[in-house]
């Protein structure tokens, strides 16, 4: 058996995400370290969140950040050495707390400081509908479809921001800039959906974030992880210190291959994923994509027993 740990980006959130986190008695000193971090009392600031607002960037990337990092030390005694680690978008940052190379507090720290920089950048774009920033164009498109898109996408001057498997594409741009895509008529027929993200993440709008992204992480207590570490602008292993320097500073303006992630994890003969969520996106994609994979997410399992009863079945 081969594990992968995959860690989630955003849009999976839900109100209910952090009722265990911020209740459970074994999740105290990360309730303190996330309360330091974030400036109040964690439990009263996101209690104190409207719907909507746990989609907002700061608000979105910090909940999950800390959900994931929660998730992992009460997975971490469960599971077999994994294999690699990947994650898509903000996942990717936790992937290197996963893999051993940034403690908790760092994690978090930085997660805060790159939605301030991606934040900060996005105040001066042009608003639009209250609707996103990102849209989800699913499934193969014919050649004339993709002809219209590539004409939509020059057009009203949106982005690539992630290649998916199967064909989907997720778009990135001023919210003024995605709402006219989708009001064009040459695209009326194509799948789309609105993604709950208010800045257009992995694009040109945030190029800005990158080197005082890089400077923060030089200076944080960045390690080599203990555990490859799939870099999400391209798919390569990452085994140092300085491959992250590199790759995660980069991704926050260029576009994500989580195409070419699914395909380097069947390389290395990864045969069982785990998706630290919230939600299991990233496993169904692996599931569905790649022959012989097994992937669930970690929101799928009720208990700690129920985990362990499902990897005994795999082993």
């Amino acid at each position: 058996m081969k594990l992968a740990i995959l860690c989630s980006g955003q849009a999976g959130q839900h109100c209910a995400m952090l009722d265990e986190v911020l209740g459970a008695p074994d999740c105290a000193e990360l309730r303190a370290l996330a309360s330091d971090v974030l400036g109040q009392d964690v439990s009263a600031w996101w209690r104190g969140l409207e719907t909507k607002q746990i989609f907002t960037n700061a608000n979105a990337q910090f909940a999950i950040a800390l959900y994931q990092i929660a998730n992992w030390a009460r997975v971490a005694p469960l599971v077999p050495q994994p294999a690699v680690v990947a994650g898509y978008s903000l996942g990717e940052v936790l992937a290197w707390h996963v893999a051993g190379a940034l403690d908790a507090a760092q994690t978090l720290q930085l997660v805060r400081l790159r939605a301030k920089l991606m934040d900060g950048l996005a105040a001066g774009l042009e608003s639009g509908s209250g609707e996103g920033c990102m849209l989800l164009w699913r499934g193969r498109s014919t050649p004339t479809m993709r002809a219209a898109r590539e004409r939509a996408i020059s057009a009203h001057g949106v982005e690539i921001a992630i290649h998916r498997p199967g064909g989907d594409l997720v778009l990135g741009g001023p919210e003024a800039a995605i709402d006219a895509f989708v009001a064009d008529p040459t695209v009326q027929h194509a799948d789309l959906k609105r993604l709950q993200v208010t800045v257009p993440s992995h694009t040109r709008w945030l190029a800005d974030a990158v080197e005082p992204f890089r400077d923060a992480l030089a200076a944080s207590s960045l390690r080599d992880p203990a555990l490859p570490v799939l870099a999400g602008i391209d798919g390569r292993v990452l085994r140092r210190r300085s491959d992250a320097l590199a790759s995660l500073p980069a991704q926050l303006a260029r576009p994500l291959h989580w195409d070419w992630c699914q395909e380097t994890l069947a390389s290395l003969g990864v045969d069982l994923a785990l998706e630290l969520g919230p939600g299991n996106d990233l496993a169904k994609l692996l599931e569905m994509g790649e022959a012989g994979v097994t992937a669930r997410g970690a929101e799928e399992f009720g208990s700690a027993a129920g985990l362990r009863e499902w990897l005994e079945r795999h082993q």
